[in-house]
């Protein structure tokens, strides 16, 4: 890496960012004298080759430009404080969340730490890297709860503040485990499929307690009405004609979304709390096995989503069955534990 003159592999890599924006070459002591004064300092790789590189150096500035990352040469020698640090940082990051197989680096200096925190990055020490003040983009903090006796009011109050704000958590349903979001946010539904590398163009169904909060995001007839009250809770998913409420993402275009109320007590203890449905699917990464203990999906999603709650093993072990209202009668999409009978 280039925030520090010790590991520098190579001055032709420096001298490719000033290349890059038209600067003359620079010789290997001046390189060092720069990286001495530098007390911000960014640097994007991809595989073995850095992409961007920014630095601070006193009341100067000097940005380097490579791909997406936003330098602009004219400031050197100007006093602007950590304004244009504060940008390319926050470039950066949607680099980053763009590609997120980019490896960020910041440092070097020790008294810059808060900074750097703000927008998301631990020590190498924390992130168990050995020592040094290269700050490397952190994780989330992702908190869990037994549930196998029973979630205290303090969990059911952080589980419910966590999908407000928009996070992620995973539960045990009747089924499989689940990992679940606000179905009514887009930017929740956008990171759920992020997080799960789920496709886009695969719609994603609802979970939630009853069937009024079922009506608050979908239609249903009589005929739905009946077959809802009759086999829910359970393994069993309805495809109903879905309200404006409800994003397109989640649905991935269609007009139609899968409802399900399981039969779960840990499950339906956190829907109780939630005064609208979850977006929930399987709680695994897309085209894996699916979770039917905590242990299967964990190290998974541990850093990469807000919560997860422990419930032991599931009883149904498979997916729900899924059916569809089609000229007054019943359509099974998937087979699943239930049969439905007319």
């Amino acid at each position: 890496m280039i925030t520090y003159k010790e590991n520098i592999k190579n001055i032709k890599e420096y001298n490719k960012l000033y290349e890059a924006v038209g600067w003359g070459e620079r010789e290997e002591k001046h390189v060092e004298e720069a990286l001495d004064r530098t007390f911000y300092s960014v640097s994007v790789y991809e595989g073995e080759e850095i992409i961007g590189y920014g630095r601070m150096i006193g009341d100067a500035t000097c940005f380097l430009y490579i791909q997406d990352i936003m330098v602009d040469p004219k400031y050197q020698g100007n006093k602007i404080g950590t304004s244009i640090m504060t940008k390319i940082l926050e470039k950066v990051k949607e680099l980053k969340k763009e590609n997120p197989d980019l490896r960020v680096y910041v440092g070097p200096d020790y008294q810059k730490e808060g900074f750097y925190r703000r927008f998301g990055f631990q020590t190498r020490k924390e992130a168990g890297l050995g020592d040094g003040m290269i700050l490397k983009e952190s994780e989330i903090e992702t908190k869990y709860w037994d549930g196998r006796e029973e979630l205290s009011k303090e969990a059911l109050a952080s589980i419910k503040r966590i999908i407000e704000e928009d996070g992620i958590i995973i539960f045990p349903t009747d089924t499989v485990y689940g990992i679940a979001c606000n179905c009514l946010s887009e930017k929740a539904i956008k990171k759920l499929y992020e997080v799960k590398k789920r496709d886009f163009k695969n719609p994603i169904g609802i979970l939630t307690d009853s069937l009024e909060k079922i009506e608050k995001v979908a239609s249903v007839n009589p005929k739905e009405k009946e077959l809802i009250n009759h086999y829910m809770p359970g393994a069993l998913t309805i495809i109903l004609k879905k309200k404006e409420i409800v994003p397109n993402i989640l649905t991935a275009n269609l007009d139609t979304i899968g409802v399900r109320i399981p039969n779960q007590k840990i499950a339906l203890k956190i829907l109780e709390q939630i005064p609208f449905p979850l977006a929930v699917t399987s709680a695994n990464i897309s085209g894996e096995k699916d979770g039917i203990e905590l242990r299967d999906v964990k190290e998974k999603f541990e850093g990469k989503i807000e919560g997860m709650v422990e419930g032991g093993p599931t009883e149904i072990k498979v997916a729900s069955t899924i059916v569809k209202l089609e000229n007054h009668e019943w359509k099974v999409l998937r087979e699943g534990t239930i049969k439905i009978e007319e």
